[in-house]
């Protein structure tokens, strides 16, 4: 009661919302400091004001990230603010002949809403920026491709031809590979899939001597399949030499039933 006969009767006047907001943000002078306390000590409608505007600091310093603020952030919002309030249509609700006082969130965001659209967009530049800086991640199944294209692309590689040998007519696929590398790109036609506990294995058989085994592989449905062979050490032959693929059980050392067979001379 005694602080609305004090405004009514022109004793006391309230500092303005930019004094307000310096206050709430630490910016005063300490001497402005603490006359704006003592003023609030006496004063609800302000004590609200700076009581939201201690939330929204409070709010903003844990939901953003930390940024070095330019040195004349303060005169840019204070500047700003001022022809915000000049833009603005006179308020009937404040106008000295009926004295109301317009305070709280409504008269917070009608200040202060302007600078928090700028600060919004500018937050949201920065973020775009990032994104935009970010180098893509190649996809897992681009390792595949990426080997298979240097095996194909190396004029030292050789294509052989696989076709059936006896145990389905329908049955083929293509082999490439290339000397001094440890992977090899296998295409199949048709190979039936691996039965529980037995792999397919392709074997290299030199003009002169043994049979030796290169890799296991499986399939897991009958058509077109794509295989990336890992050899246990670089691949190195030369002369005539022959392929087969045969299917086995898994772990045996033994060459099992032949489903492919083809020939090259390196």
């Amino acid at each position: 009661m005694i602080h609305w006969l004090a405004h009514k009767l022109g004793l006391k006047t309230c500092p303005g919302c930019d004094t307000l907001v310096e206050y709430a943000m630490d910016g005063l002078p300490e001497d402005q400091q603490e006359n704006v306390r003592q003023h609030l000590a006496d004063c609800p409608p302000c004590r609200e004001q700076v009581r939201d505007y201690w939330q929204v600091r409070e709010g903003l310093g844990l939901c953003s990230q930390q940024h070095e603020a330019p040195p004349d952030i303060c005169s840019k919002v204070l500047a700003r603010l001022d022809e915000c309030q000049r833009e603005l249509p006179p308020d009937p609700a404040q106008s000295p002949r009926t004295g109301r006082h317009l305070g709280g969130w409504p008269r917070f965001w009608m200040v202060l809403g302007p600078a928090f659209a700028v600060l919004s967009l500018t937050m949201t530049m920065i973020a775009l920026a990032a994104l935009m800086d970010r180098k893509p991640v190649p996809a897992p199944g681009n390792e595949l491709a990426t080997v298979a294209n240097a095996i194909m692309d190396d004029p030292r590689s050789v294509h052989v031809t696989m076709t059936a040998a006896g145990a389905s007519a329908a049955v083929g696929g293509l082999l490439v590979v290339c000397p001094g590398m440890d992977y090899a790109y296998f295409h199949d036609q048709h190979l039936a899939p691996s039965p529980l506990g037995y792999d397919y294995v392709l074997w290299v058989t030199p003009q002169a001597g043994p049979p030796r085994r290169l890799a296991r592989f499986t399939v897991e449905q009958e058509g077109n399949g794509v295989h990336l062979l890992q050899f246990a050490g670089a691949f190195a032959a030369g002369g005539p030499v022959a392929f087969t693929v045969t299917r086995q059980k898994s772990g045996s050392k033994a060459a099992g039933q032949t489903w492919l067979k083809g020939s090259v001379a390196l």
